[in-house]
């Protein structure tokens, strides 16, 4: 993997020096004015990296002021880039086929609107992750479920706990859960982000013990409890109110099947799903949890009614978006094969940049109705 971190580092640095570049030769010449810049650039630059290699070391306060700035700064900089690389093109390509005349101003309007244009994209995108939706889904289940005619249940996914959605964050997801009424909450992995330290520190469990669901919540694990440490990861949930379900299952009320499968990248020889569903009675409803969406027409093979999602993110922000609808078959929202029915969720969190830009921030409301 170093290898591979070397190289990201590179491009990121060659990104930052372009961009530097661009904006330090249209700044005023003024000593005091370049020396201001060149400091809170740099402090931009670096802060990001030196949070994420100092998460296990770093006390929380000083985490938190280098993570805000820093992961935002990795959203600027890749629309800055797209922004000067596109008007670049535009303004040589003019200037090739003699389209209009060298400009002086060009330079100083290009730099301006560019980061006027970007900074008001990242409010944009930081309202949008802060004001999550509420996606409402009707399933249809043909099988009886005990005495249950209908069920409402809220699915979440990707809460990517830590230093940047913290306890006030995780307090306002659990008022905006309990607002459903619902009678069940589901998670479908990532609940933490980087480090389960944060959660420890802010003592987080006690927000999950305030969200109110008659049938219980239910987790599975997904693949940032396993870069987070597994062990530390499993600590903090063990202290909450979530029942994990990890290759196993539980039947909820002697009424229907969850199922929950172990993340496939954190642990790649997982149990099959045709073992798991094995245990259960197929003549009741089965519900599968599984972080990442990937073979789904496992869960149709094997009978499941509802498999739950997430991992995508849906990209988190454009263009990343296109990239992942041509990673998964279904990449974010309801599917249908046979008779089992997916719903892959955008998530409720984020990692890194605090933005939603051409995609949302959700919670699902399924209202299910048994036959």
């Amino acid at each position: 993997m170093k290898p591979f971190f070397i190289v990201v580092f590179l491009i990121y640095s060659v990104i930052n020096a372009y961009i530097f570049y661009k904006t330090w030769r249209v700044i005023p010449e003024i000593r005091v004015v370049k020396v201001l810049f060149s400091v809170v650039y740099f402090f931009l630059y670096s802060a990001f990296i030196i949070a994420m290699l100092g998460r296990n070391a770093l006390p929380l306060g000083v985490q938190k002021f280098l993570y805000f700035p820093g992961s935002s700064w990795l959203g600027i900089m890749l629309y800055l880039l797209l922004f000067f690389l596109l008007t670049d093109l535009i303004y040589g390509l003019g200037r090739l086929f003699r389209l209009f005349k060298q400009s002086k101003n060009f330079r100083k309007i290009q730099v301006l609107t560019g980061y006027v244009l970007v900074l008001g994209l990242a409010i944009y995108g930081y309202y949008r992750f802060t004001h999550p939706q509420i996606s409402e889904q009707e399933i249809v289940i043909h099988k009886k479920a005990g005495d249950y005619k209908e069920l409402k249940i809220v699915g979440l996914s990707d809460l990517h706990l830590g230093v940047n959605i913290d306890k006030n964050r995780l307090k306002r997801i659990v008022q905006f859960v309990n607002a459903q009424n619902p009678d069940l909450v589901i998670i479908a992995g990532d609940v933490v982000d980087n480090n389960a330290s944060p959660l420890m520190q802010e003592k987080m469990w006690e927000e999950f013990e305030q969200m109110h669901a008659p049938l219980g919540i239910y987790a599975c694990l997904g693949n940032h409890e396993y870069l987070s440490g597994i062990e530390s990861s499993m600590n903090f949930l063990r202290k909450t109110n979530v029942r994990l379900l990890i290759d196993d299952a539980a039947l909820v009320n002697d009424s229907f099947w969850l199922i929950g499968r172990d993340d496939l990248q954190g642990n790649g020889n997982r149990k099959s799903l045709t073992d798991l569903v094995s245990k259960t009675g197929v003549s009741f409803p089965l519900f599968l949890l599984d972080h990442e969406p990937i073979n789904l027409n496992d869960a149709e093979q094997n009978g499941i009614d509802l498999q739950f999602s997430g991992h995508t993110h849906l990209g988190q922000i454009w263009p990343f978006s296109l990239m992942v609808e041509k990673m998964y078959e279904t990449a974010y929202g309801y599917n249908r094969k046979g008779n089992t029915q997916y719903y892959i969720t955008s998530g409720i969190g984020l990692w890194g940049p605090p933005f939603r830009i051409g995609t949302n921030s959700e919670i699902v409301v399924f209202k299910i109705r048994f036959l």
